[in-house]
């Protein structure tokens, strides 16, 4: 949004940013509304999905609260000429906002289009509540209504959905990468590197992902270990995880078993977690670097390393392509397809025993690097080419 939003204003359009909680984007013909309501950590909000979920119909809160996101939105809405609404439509976190904004695409003449990243209706854990309420309330359609998901895997299990949740075509449009953030290493970069302890003598793997189970870091543990063994004293291997920790107790949980396998492997001066410090983008306070972008921890990597067991698009994979880095990662769906549209990179199966995967990485450290990737991504992914060419026809 912060990259849609930057290039459609430096392109003439006049756009208002609207959310629940977050902001902060002063481009020059953008205007920002916060509508509480429509986050999915209000405590009122928070109440009534509870209940909902529990009762599986509308209660009177439920009602009384759409209303109120309604009416919010309806004035925000007005005189728009195309509305983007990202995941709402499909996901579980403010049913009452899903509906409000189902109504307002029903009765006002702004064009809708719906960004799609994920749907909760292909979660196992969700199954259940298919054909419910208020799952009934997602995948909402009319003829105005335009979908948008960011890859063809997600394309398709949309289209493989039954009625009335199947939504069989859909703009296929993908995530992309600022790619001039990755094409150096500052000072300021390498105070990043003082700050983690490393030095360019280190061979540094970078997870780019969150401290989640569905993440499988637990694989990156295993790869590490096993490459430290075979790379001996030639090299020090550092991983760092860049991405924060889940906050649910699922999560909780899965944090405290890795930080006992590190242990274990007596890995604790290998293995970086690194949230901490790194943000999308730079912050300073004072003139100070307080907190270092997701792009300067590319520019310090040697290899990234992605062990995803599931992915809504890989954005990763693109970022690492940007900085020309190059690419160790799960064979699942949303990085096969990124990898058959050229974006070269070394694909494991996630039951590949970890002393094979080591290995294949051990031999990439003695060869040479992949150039490739550079040249696809500013073709493909680079973010002012993916707004030019298909966001800017949507609307």
């Amino acid at each position: 949004m912060d990259y849609h939003s930057r290039i459609l204003t430096e392109e003439g359009y006049e756009i208002r940013l609207i959310f629940g909680k977050g902001g902060g984007l002063e481009y020059k013909s953008l205007e920002e509304y916060e509508v509480s309501l429509l986050s999915p950590e209000n405590p009122r909000v928070q109440k009534v999905q509870k209940k909902i979920l529990e009762k599986h119909k509308e209660t009177e809160e439920f009602k009384k609260l759409k209303e109120e996101i309604k009416q919010e939105l309806r004035k925000l809405f007005s005189g728009l000429n195309s509305c983007i609404v990202h995941n709402i439509p499909s996901m579980p976190f403010n049913f009452a906002a899903t509906a409000a904004i189902n109504e307002l695409a029903d009765e006002m003449k702004t064009r809708f289009i719906f960004w799609l990243h994920d749907t909760i209706l292909v979660r196992e854990e969700w199954q259940d509540y298919i054909g419910k309420f208020p799952l009934t309330l997602l995948h909402h359609k009319n003829q105005r209504i335009t979908f948008v998901t960011p890859t063809s895997f997600r394309a398709r299990q949309f289209a493989s959905l039954k009625s009335p949740y199947k939504i069989p075509r859909m703009n296929v449009i993908p995530n992309g990468v600022s790619v001039e953030e990755y094409l150096k290493i500052d000072e300021i970069t390498k105070q990043l590197m003082r700050r983690l302890g490393l030095s360019f003598n280190d061979f540094i793997v970078v997870a780019p992902v969150r401290v989640l189970p569905r993440k499988n870091i637990e694989l990156a543990l295993h790869v590490v270990h096993e490459l430290i063994h075979l790379s001996g004293k030639r090299r020090k291997i550092k991983l760092l995880v860049t991405g924060p920790p889940g906050s649910d107790s699922e999560s909780v949980a899965y944090e405290r078993q890795l930080r006992k396998d590190i242990k274990m492997r007596r890995l604790q001066d290998s293995v970086i977690f690194c949230h901490e410090v790194i943000s999308f983008k730079r912050k300073f306070s004072n003139n100070k670097i307080i907190k270092w972008s997701v792009a300067d921890v590319y520019n310090i990597a040697d290899l990234v390393f992605i062990p995803s067991k599931e992915e809504g698009f890989g954005l990763p994979v693109i970022e690492a392509g940007a900085a020309r880095k190059p690419i160790f990662c799960s064979r699942i769906p949303p990085f096969q397809e990124l990898i058959r549209e050229d974006i070269e990179g070394h694909m494991f199966d996630l039951n590949n025993p970890p002393e094979d995967i080591a290995f294949r990485i051990y031999r990439l450290m003695l060869g040479s690097t992949v150039d490739n990737n550079f040249d696809k991504v500013m073709e493909k992914y680079d973010w002012r080419s993916i707004v030019l060419k298909k966001v800017i026809p949507l609307l």
